[in-house]
């Protein structure tokens, strides 16, 4: 596994992903995203030669590029200098730090992906529950999931080299998604190829209605699939990151 590399990206927080999913802007985030990288300097007069510019790169028009633009502008992320007649694009540390977004983990976004924010989205979202669960574990040293007991093998152990169980639920629940939502960016993460997925199955179960009959006031209500020539409990997947996580500077208080 390697880290993404640096040249041509920008740094992007995770809570600028998660805030996006969270408040429904994440297309808007995507053309905030291809600013930054167009404009590393932070500002552009945004003349109407620019403005075409990046709606043939982002394959939006000119009313779209209009509203996104405001928007940004209502969010304080972008602002107009009258004097230099500048549109100034803040930091993202200035974002972090007027949200107080006191995390550090960035995800590396550059012309090569900037177009995939929701992939990229799901694999910070599944990400960053995968290193709660590590850290997590390392405190507790033993939990219990779905009748499966991990215990933290020892001080040494890298847990960012190991897959660990993140469900679709703890996802939804955490960022307050929908779970279809939660489910279509872990396929979307997978899909190109930043999160590796593992479905789990439990022991074979002899008798599906008897068992159905057993589990019907079961609160977790767990799934019952044909896998393998048997009725079998779909246990969580498993998730391994297949990148890195840069981080940018503490903020100040």
């Amino acid at each position: 596994m390697k880290e993404v590399p640096s040249v041509y990206t920008v740094s992007v927080p995770v809570w600028c992903f998660i805030d996006a999913i969270q408040n429904k802007y994440s297309r808007k985030l995507q053309f905030f995203i291809l600013l930054k990288l167009v404009y590393p300097e932070g500002k552009s007069k945004l003349s109407a030669r620019e403005l075409s510019f990046l709606e043939l790169t982002d394959g939006i028009g000119r009313k779209t590029t209009e509203k996104y633009l405001q928007f940004f502008i209502k969010k304080s992320w972008i602002y107009y200098n009258h004097k230099t007649q500048y549109y100034i694009l803040k930091s993202f540390d200035r974002i972090r730090k007027e949200n107080k977004w006191q995390n550090r983990l960035a995800f590396p976004v550059g012309y090569h992906n900037y177009q995939q924010v929701k992939a990229v989205t799901g694999a910070v979202l599944y990400s960053y529950l995968h290193r709660g669960f590590w850290r997590r574990l390392a405190k507790r040293k033993s939990v219990q999931i779905m009748g499966s007991t991990y215990n933290f093998p020892h001080s040494k152990f890298n847990f960012k080299r190991k897959p660990a169980p993140v469900s679709v639920s703890w996802i939804s629940n955490f960022f307050g998604i929908s779970q279809a939502s939660a489910s279509l960016l872990k396929s979307e993460a997978e899909n190109i190829h930043l999160l590796k997925v593992k479905k789990n199955y439990g022991t074979l179960i002899a008798d599906k209605i008897n068992m159905l009959k057993s589990l019907k006031y079961d609160e977790s209500k767990p799934n019952i699939v044909w896998h393998k020539g048997h009725y079998r409990f779909q246990l969580i997947d498993t998730i391994y990151p297949l990148f890195y996580f840069t981080k940018r500077k503490s903020i100040k208080a």
